[in-house]
């Protein structure tokens, strides 16, 4: 009889825990993704610790719905089987069965970046170049090999106990001349994904230069550039620039000369980025001023396995700090304009009185931090009441949970009787308004959305239509009436290329 398997605080995570994958001898679960299972095992024949990633059983019926999901794992298996550098976890072995599908791969005892962001917490600045150094190397060895990772984040990111970067989870990755994942298909992580990944422009390994761009944004800054739903981040990676790292107000400051390397990393248009790893490694050592450590330091990795990095720790004491008796920030956010504009500020909303603008922004400040003035001024362009803007950026740019707060705070700063109407609603906030959209539009969103969930489409996009009162509305009232079932990120690309 199988094992029940504990998760890693010990809880039964009510799956059963098979005895053997292959040869290998399966000891504990190590986590759980949404295409596959990782298991820690044991090499019987060399008594070596590996990590065994299994497909999901579901995905291998024959009527699964997700029928490329077996050749993404076979992908990955390939994409780091051909790869070996001390920055890229090693795969030993692809095995297959009618049964089983899995890869057994080199074990790491080691920390994933993700559980440095969810905690708040920065690197010190060495140890963030040292990860970025080590990054590059890594991606460098696979794009001379053809391989493009494409899913480049926190989470895919491990950090061993000596310091130690190791690049995991290929399940993306492209092969060169052996495209395994279908152009149509949008797979990646929001927020790290560059804009040609949500167009119809071939990407290529700059895709991953962009972002190690903004994995050093964050852990530069300690927050990410790129915030908010899936939508709005889809907005803001294809048309806003964001802040550069040192005009944010964090303690302590991040150095100017870094701000060149991650604008020219996260630069829109491909071209204009740096040509490969190799050419933005070097730009980021000449940025340094300075040799960078081939490893994040001991006692950054004590920190970060025993205990939260200490603030004092974050950057070098060489930094500007704070004057002694300064005023601290009040506990209200104030409305203020970014100490140093992305773009150019758009020409004037004479519609639009000032005071209720700026009064938007400030509840939204805390969210977006100093793009937030640039977000409110596009959404006064589409939007020509308040009603109109205040739903737009409920449904684009606020989270769900956050949206009755919003909508209750917003609906009281204008003296317009329509303000005053707007309901606060207890769950996901319904797109308002009473402009219907053009027939031709919802004809082509109808198609889109019916080749995700049938003739029901028919029905929700007459309903969209006759409440939303913008373009990108419509097509953020279609995803949330698609259902949990259908990729959000992958139905609003392709929304967003109708005309």
């Amino acid at each position: 009889m199988s094992a029940r398997p504990l998760g890693l605080a010990g809880i039964d995570t009510g799956h059963p825990l098979p005895q053997r994958l292959g040869k290998y001898l399966v000891s504990h679960l190590l986590g759980e993704g949404a295409m596959g299972v990782v298991y820690k095992a044991i090499d019987p024949d060399i008594h070596r610790a590996v990590a065994i990633k299994a497909i999901r059983a579901p995905l291998l019926a024959p009527d699964a719905q997700d029928i490329s999901a077996t050749a993404r794992f076979r992908t990955e298996a390939q994409a780091a089987g051909r790869l070996s550098h001390p920055n890229i976890v090693s795969v030993y072995e692809y095995g297959e069965t009618p049964d089983q599908h899995y890869i057994a791969m080199e074990y790491v005892d080691g920390t994933s970046l993700q559980e440095l962001v969810s905690r708040g917490d920065r690197l010190p600045l060495d140890d963030a170049l040292s990860v970025m150094l080590q990054l590059l190397d890594a991606l460098a060895c696979a794009h001379e090999q053809g391989v493009w990772h494409r899913d480049i984040k926190p989470a895919n990111l491990l950090l061993t106990p000596e310091g130690r970067l190791k690049v995991t989870d290929f399940g993306i990755a492209r092969i060169d001349s052996a495209d395994r994942t279908h152009r149509t298909t949008v797979l990646g992580s929001p927020g790290y994904m560059a804009p040609e990944r949500y167009t119809d422009e071939a990407p290529d390994r700059r895709v991953d230069l962009f972002s190690c761009g903004v994995l050093m944004y964050e852990l530069l800054t300690g927050r990410a550039p790129f915030r908010g739903t899936a939508s709005s981040v889809m907005y803001q990676v294809l048309h806003v620039e964001p802040a550069a790292p040192s005009t944010l107000e964090v303690q302590p400051g991040v150095p100017s000369h870094f701000d060149a390397v991650v604008a020219r990393a996260m630069a829109k248009r491909a071209d204009e980025r740096y040509a490969d790893a190799a050419q933005m490694r070097a730009a980021l050592c000449a940025a340094a001023e300075r040799p960078i450590a081939p490893s994040v330091c001991a006692e950054t990795m004590r920190r970060l396995r025993f205990g939260r990095i200490e603030a004092t720790q974050v950057m070098p004491r060489p930094m500007a700090a704070p004057a002694q008796g300064s005023r601290p920030m009040p506990s209200t956010p104030q409305p203020r304009a970014p100490a140093a504009p992305f773009v150019p500020v758009s020409p004037s909303l004479p519609e639009w009185d000032a005071g209720t603008l700026r009064a938007i922004e400030a509840l939204l400040l805390p969210q977006l931090g100093p793009m937030t003035r640039i977000v409110v001024r596009d959404g006064a362009r589409r939007n020509h009441d308040l009603p109109g803007l205040i739903a737009w950026l409920a449904a684009e740019v606020v989270e769900p949970d956050e949206r009755p707060v919003f909508i209750s705070r917003a609906r009281a700063l204008g003296p317009a009787p329509e303000a005053a109407a707007l309901p606060v609603p207890s769950g996901p906030l319904p797109v308002l308004g009473t402009t219907p959209m053009k027939t031709e539009l919802v004809e082509q969103a109808q198609r889109v959305l019916a080749e995700q969930i049938g003739p029901i489409a028919a029905v929700l996009a007459r309903r969209a239509a006759t409440t939303a009162t913008t373009r990108e509305a419509f097509f953020c009232a279609l995803a949330d009436a698609a259902g949990a079932g259908v990729d959000r990120k992958q139905l609003l690309a392709q929304l967003w290329r109708l005309r």
